[in-house]
Parts: C-alpha cells; sequence; structure tokens
C-alpha cells in the first residue's frame, strides 16, 4: 500500500472523527474488537481447490456519538492436494480502514481496502494486488418480527496491478428465516459487479460474482456460530490465469463481534 495512500487516509479518518464531534458525544478509545473464522470445503473439487479457510480480526479505534473510526485485516488460504493431501496454493491477505455512522438503523461506511494475493511456496513474477477506495451502506430491519440485513457498496480502484480492476459494486441481504430462542435458521445472498482495463498478461472482461447461502446461526451475546451451505459463481480464482468456477461450499464461521 503506497505511503501516500495511508497519509491521505489517515487525514480522511480524522477529519470524519472531527465533524462526527458533538458538544455531547465523548471521545472512546477502543471500544470494541472483533474475530472471525472461517472453513469451507469446496463441491466438487479440484486439485488446488479442496478447501477455503479465512482468519482475521479488527478493531474500533476510536469512537465519538454514533461514529466508529475501525482497522481490520484477515489473510484467505486456499487448500489443494497438488504436493501432498493438505497443499496450502494460495494466501490473499485484505487489509482495511474507514469509518462507520450508525443513523436510525442505516450504517454508513467509508473505506479504503487493499488486497495482495500470493501464491504460497511457488513462484510468482508479477505482482497481484489492488487498492479499492469506497463507500458502503447497511439497513438493519425487523418485517414481521425476522432480522433482516441489505445493504452494498460502490468503490474504484486507486492501485491495480495486473487484474486490471476499476469500478466495483456490490449487493448483499441476509434474512432470519426460522428462530426459536438463540438459534435461527437464515437465507443469505450476495453479488459484485466488477469493470475491468484488461491487462495484456490476464485477458478478460468485466465480470459478476454472485452466491447464495443458507444455514443455521448460534447466537450468544457478541458470540455468533453458523454451519452453512453456500453455492457461487466467482471469477479470478486462479492468480495468473482467467478463469471462473461455479461451485458448492460446506463450512462453519465463528465471529466474536463487540460492536454496538
Amino acid at each position: 500500500m503506497p505511503a501516500k495512500a495511508g497519509l491521505t487516509l489517515l487525514a480522511a479518518v480524522a477529519a470524519m472523527a472531527v465533524l462526527a464531534v458533538t458538544p455531547a458525544a465523548a471521545a472512546d478509545f477502543l471500544p470494541a474488537v472483533s474475530l472471525h473464522l472461517e472453513a469451507a470445503r469446496y463441491a466438487p473439487v479440484e486439485t488446488d481447490l479442496h478447501w477455503t479457510t479465512t482468519m482475521g480480526g479488527g478493531a474500533d479505534v476510536l469512537g465519538i456519538g454514533g461514529f466508529r473510526a475501525y482497522i481490520v485485516g484477515d489473510v484467505e488460504t486456499i487448500i489443494g492436494s497438488t504436493r501432498r493431501a493438505f497443499d496450502a496454493s494460495q494466501a490473499n491477505y485484505h487489509l482495511e480502514a474507514g469509518g462507520r455512522w450508525r443513523l436510525r438503523g442505516l450504517t454508513l461506511n467509508p473505506f479504503f481496502h487493499h488486497v495482495s494475493r500470493h501464491l504460497s511456496d511457488r513462484e510468482k513474477a508479477p505482482a497481484v494486488d489492488w487498492n479499492m477506495l469506497g463507500l458502503r451502506a447497511e439497513a438493519r430491519l425487523s418485517p414481521g418480527g425476522r432480522r433482516t440485513v441489505v445493504g452494498g457498496s460502490v468503490g474504484h480502484t486507486t492501485l491495480a496491478s495486473l487484474v486490471g480492476y476499476r469500478w466495483e459494486v456490490t449487493g448483499h441481504g441476509d434474512v432470519e428465516l426460522l428462530h426459536r430462542d438463540r438459534t435461527s435458521g437464515y437465507g443469505a445472498a450476495r453479488a459484485r459487479l466488477v469493470t475491468i482495463d484488461p491487462d495484456p498478461a490476464l485477458p478478460r472482461g468485466d465480470f459478476l460474482d454472485w452466491a447464495v447461502e443458507g444455514g443455521v446461526r448460534f447466537d450468544r451475546e457478541h458470540r455468533i456460530f453458523e454451519a452453512f451451505a453456500a453455492y457461487e459463481h466467482r471469477n479470478d480464482v486462479f492468480l495468473l490465469v482467467p478463469g471462473a468456477r461455479t461451485r458448492g461450499l460446506f463450512g462453519i464461521r465463528i465471529l466474536l463481534n463487540e460492536r454496538d
């Protein structure tokens, strides 16, 4: 991530904090932390695509009234069986900083997101990474007493090495279908549209990723466990060659989130 971009981001977060200050608001340092773990099995599997795992965490570093300045990061590991039964083939790093405002059930979230993709224990000459500057919005609803979350984002790259990404538009939804005590069944969907300025080394056009998911969620205050099944269509599965896959996933998630 370029130093200039980092300084710009810090200045933006500082400006958002100043704008969020009201006479009655008191600053709160490190008001919340989060942790997330996920593991899923692909179906069908391929030599380099058996499992996907994600581990990460974050923190709200500053809270002022309804405003939060935050940082978050995670690493996604793709596991296959090229050289051994359990062989990590990719490691993809995600880093993000930004701010959140909560306004009567609507959360606005300007963000700066960095992704760096790497082959594990294999040669990789070109850099494969990008920076995205954008804005998200998310609303929490309760139609018919069912907890529902809908949201989306729009962003543009400030840097894109090899991948050629330009604009990104996303949307997602999560609805509670059944509920009893602290256990619920849920359904979810997400989509991601990306425009491309293709690099000659990675020729392809604009694409749409999407996924649908259903599962069981166990909610205990700030701790959540999910067992899920999903069906997804995903582009740029491999780092250095174009290609898409449509497949199932079966997995679990563990979430710790202290955000209020």
